[in-house]
């Protein structure tokens, strides 16, 4: 009695197993495995003319899995004010180029109390050359995110109140092309800062002005409101979007009491004028 209880016992174990076994299996051919997901580490790509920077992807991974790190905003105040990463730290491009010692001593303090620090701008161009300047200054732990156009494709931002009456009007190529060989008396205005320029072959479109978005609050009196401006920046040609000349038109309407509908930006900026075969020169510094 007891060896085929013994026995009926076992039976019904090794059926439990198997069948433990098989839905199993088909739990996780339907839904994967359920091991915790990889954490993501820092990692880095090749951008462009930018060089190395980490990809958005990586970032908000990291970020999402309670990684040490935080995001640095180099842009100037009016982009900021248009749109920003949550959670981000405002740092201007700016201050940090004419060395102000706040800003600096910003950046070395999150450097500090922070594993790793991220600075972004537009497409990565401001941003990649302050991550070097960091470097340099023995701030090890800074790097260069890819830009804030990648980072908003994808990922949460924060938004400014819309002001239509104080924004300028985006013009594409074309038009842009269109009111340099028509009209005379239109103003372009590129505002890429040097860095910029020197790591995409050192032209502007010629004729036109050249303003450092860092500079234009003090220059303004370059700008001639009573004519239309054209703002030119790096654009989306080399991937990304630029938002320093959005904000420098915003930056003429606000500060320099320059009519909105004669403000103007050029979309795909420079990089693609000159791939069109526009006219260009040198910057002359």
């Amino acid at each position: 009695m007891k060896k085929k209880f013994h026995h009926s016992a076992l039976l019904i174990l090794l059926i439990g197993i198997i069948l433990g076994v098989g839905v199993t299996q088909i739990f996780r051919n339907q839904f994967g495995n359920f091991s915790q997901p990889q954490k993501t580490t820092l990692s880095f790509k090749e951008q462009g003319n930018v060089g190395k920077v980490v990809p958005s992807e990586v970032a908000y991974n990291m970020r999402q899995q309670g990684a040490d790190l935080v995001l640095v905003d180099v842009r100037e105040k009016e982009e900021w004010d248009t749109e920003h990463i949550p959670g981000a730290v405002w740092v201007p491009h700016s201050k940090l180029k004419e060395g102000d010692s706040q800003a600096w001593s910003l950046l070395e303090t999150l450097s500090k109390t922070h594993q790793n620090v991220l600075t972004y701008c537009g497409a990565g161009h401001r941003s990649g050359f302050i991550a070097k300047q960091a470097q340099d200054k023995g701030l090890a732990n800074v790097f260069n995110l890819d830009g804030f156009s990648f980072w908003k494709q994808k990922y949460p931002i924060i938004k400014g109140e819309a002001t239509p009456d104080k924004e300028a009007k985006m013009i594409h190529l074309d038009e842009a092309y269109y009111y340099y060989t028509t009209f005379k008396d239109v103003q372009f205005v590129d505002v890429r800062e040097i860095e910029s320029i020197e790591l995409t072959g050192g032209n502007k479109i010629k004729g036109s002005s050249w303003i450092p978005l860092s500079e234009l609050s003090k220059r303004l009196t370059e700008v001639n409101c009573k004519n239309d401006v054209v703002f030119v920046c790096e654009g989306t040609f080399d991937g990304g979007e630029c938002s320093a000349s959005p904000a420098a038109a915003k930056i003429a309407i606000e500060r320099g009491s320059c009519p909105a509908s004669k403000m103007k930006y050029l979309l795909e900026g420079h990089g693609a004028w000159e791939a069109a075969g526009y006219p260009v020169e040198k910057v002359k510094k």
